[in-house]
C-alpha cells in the first residue's frame, strides 16, 4: 500500500496555486492594458519575469506599453513589485520578519523546509539592507507628516528609561572594534490589566548608533507628541552609566522647564553592589543593602570603609575598581531612595531591562557581529516587529503618501531648476539668445 505523502501534496497544491495566479495576472495584464490603450498608451512588446512569491515561483508574461519614452507593465503595478527584484514584496516582508529571530543562514533554511522555497541567506540579507532604505524613507516622511499636523498630547507624568548595548562591529584592519548603541524608552505608564500582565501605554522606543543622537531624538519625539507643562512631572531611570546619568536627564527636563526625578536602576544597583561585595563576609554586603534601604548614607559609607580596609595593598587594580565604585555609590546616594520616599509611590520603574534583552539576545548571542547600518537597523527591526509596526513599514498607508509627497518634491526641483529662481532680466537674455536677437557676452 502506498502511504499518503503530505510534502507531495504540498508541491501538488503550490503547483496548483502558481497556475491559477498566473491565469489571474493574463486577465489583469488584458483589462489594465485596454486601460492603458485609452489613456494613449501603445502596446511595446511582451516580456518575461521570473518572480518568488510566498507560494511558490512564477514566470510571469506581461505586457509593455509605451509613452513618451516611458515604459509600464499592468501587472507589475498591479502586484506593486519592485524593479528589477526576483522577490514580491510580500516574501521580502516574510524574510526581513523571519531574519529579525533567525540568523540570515537559519532563515533561508527556514523558507526551504516549510514553504519549499530555494532561498539563499543572500537573498535575506538583502531583504534586510532593503529595511534600511525604508527606514531612511520613513525617516523623510516622518518630517513632511510632522510639517503637516501633529496633535499633541497634555501629559502628568512622563517616564524615560536609557541603557546602552556594546555590540562587535569590526572593520578593515580593525577586527576588535565595538559600538555602544544607545537605547531610550519613553512611555505614560504601565495600565493594569484584569487577569493580566501589566501594559505599558504608549511605549516609543529609539535605538542609535550614537547617544548624543538617540538624545536628540528623544528630544524631538518629545517636542512633537506631547504638551509639556511646568507642572508636567519627568521620572527617568538608569543604571547610572556612561550617556545615561542624572544629569543626562536633567538636560532633557531642563528643555521643557517642568519637574524631574530621576532614579537609580533598581536591579543594575543591586547587581552592581552584590558582584563587588562578593569576595567579603556575606554581613557586610547585608549591611550595605540594609543602608540603602533605610536610605542611611552615613552607615553606607562606614561598610565601604571598613570594607575598603580589608582589601590587600598589593592588590591595586581590584582596591582602585572598589574605590570607585564607592565613591560613585556615595556621590549618586540620593538617587538610590524608593519612589515611596518621595511619595510616588504609584510610579512604575524597571521595564528597559525586559525590552532592552530581546536585542541582548539577538544581537550579542553566540559570538555575532555585525556592521553599524546592519546593527542599526537589526534594533529597529527588532522594536517593531515586537510592537506589530514592521508589517506598516512595508505596506503602511505612509508609502502611498510619501511617494505622493516625493512626486510634488521632485516636481518642486525641476521648477526651480527651469524658472522659478532666474531673475527677470536674466530670462529675458536668455529669449533673447533662443531667438537670434540679441547676444551678451
Amino acid at each position: 500500500m502506498v502511504l499518503f505523502s503530505e510534502e507531495a501534496y504540498e508541491l501538488e497544491m503550490q503547483e496548483l496555486h502558481v497556475q491559477r495566479f498566473i491565469k489571474e495576472m493574463g486577465r489583469v495584464d488584458r483589462e489594465q492594458g485596454a486601460l492603458l490603450e485609452k489613456e494613449g498608451w501603445t502596446y511595446k512588446e511582451t516580456a518575461e519575469r521570473r518572480v518568488m512569491f510566498t507560494f511558490g515561483e512564477v514566470l510571469l508574461v506581461r505586457r509593455c506599453y509605451t509613452k513618451n519614452g516611458k515604459r509600464r507593465y499592468p501587472v507589475d503595478e498591479y502586484l506593486d513589485l519592485p524593479p528589477y527584484s526576483r522577490y514580491s514584496k510580500g516574501l521580502l516582508y516574510k524574510m526581513a520578519s523571519t531574519a529579525v529571530d533567525l540568523t540570515c543562514r537559519k532563515a533561508a533554511a527556514h523558507f526551504k523546509e516549510l514553504l519549499h522555497l530555494d532561498i539563499s541567506k543572500d537573498a535575506v540579507h538583502k531583504a534586510r539592507k532593503m529595511v534600511t532604505q525604508l527606514y531612511k524613507e520613513r525617516e523623510e516622511y516622518r518630517f513632511f507628516e510632522e510639517e503637516e499636523f501633529m496633535n499633541k498630547k497634555e501629559i502628568d507624568i512622563l517616564y524615560i528609561e536609557g541603557d546602552g548595548l556594546i555590540i562587535s562591529t569590526p572593520e578593515f584592519m580593525n577586527d576588535k572594534k565595538k559600538t555602544d548603541f544607545a537605547h531610550f524608552l519613553i512611555h505614560e505608564g504601565i495600565e493594569k490589566e484584569y487577569g493580566m500582565r501589566g501594559k505599558t501605554v504608549n511605549k516609543h522606543e529609539i535605538w542609535s548608533s550614537s547617544n548624543k543622537k538617540a538624545r536628540e531624538e528623544v528630544l524631538d519625539y518629545l517636542h512633537n507628541h506631547y504638551e509639556i507643562r511646568k507642572d508636567t512631572l519627568l521620572i527617568t531611570n538608569s543604571d547610572m552609566g556612561h550617556g545615561y546619568t542624572p544629569y543626562v536627564f536633567e538636560e532633557i527636563a531642563k528643555a521643557f522647564s517642568c519637574k524631574h526625578e530621576h532614579f537609580w536602576d533598581r536591579y543594575h544597583l543591586n547587581k552592581e553592589v552584590s558582584m563587588m561585595m562578593k569576595p567579603f563576609p556575606a554581613s557586610f554586603e547585608k549591611s550595605l543593602f540594609q543602608a540603602i534601604t533605610d536610605h542611611n548614607k552615613r552607615e553606607a559609607r562606614e561598610v565601604l570603609t571598613q570594607v575598603e580596609q580589608l582589601i590587600p595593598e598589593e592588590e591595586v587594580e581590584f582596591l582602585e575598581k572598589f574605590s570607585k565604585f564607592s565613591r560613585k555609590l556615595l556621590r549618586n546616594f540620593s538617587y538610590t531612595q524608593t519612589p515611596e520616599m518621595r511619595g510616588l509611590s504609584s510610579v512604575v520603574l524597571g521595564i528597559m531591562e525586559s525590552n532592552h534583552t530581546k536585542m541582548s539576545y539577538r544581537m550579542k548571542k553566540q559570538g555575532r557581529y555585525w556592521s553599524v547600518e546592519g546593527a542599526l537597523t537589526m534594533g529597529r527591526m527588532i522594536i517593531d516587529k515586537m510592537e506589530g509596526r514592521l508589517y506598516d513599514l512595508f505596506f503602511g498607508e505612509w508609502r502611498e503618501k510619501y511617494a505622493k509627497y516625493k512626486s510634488i518634491e521632485q516636481l518642486s526641483v525641476q521648477q526651480f531648476l527651469r524658472k522659478s529662481y532666474i531673475p527677470p532680466e536674466i530670462r529675458r537674455v536668455k529669449q533673447a539668445n533662443k531667438s537670434g536677437r540679441r547676444r551678451y557676452y
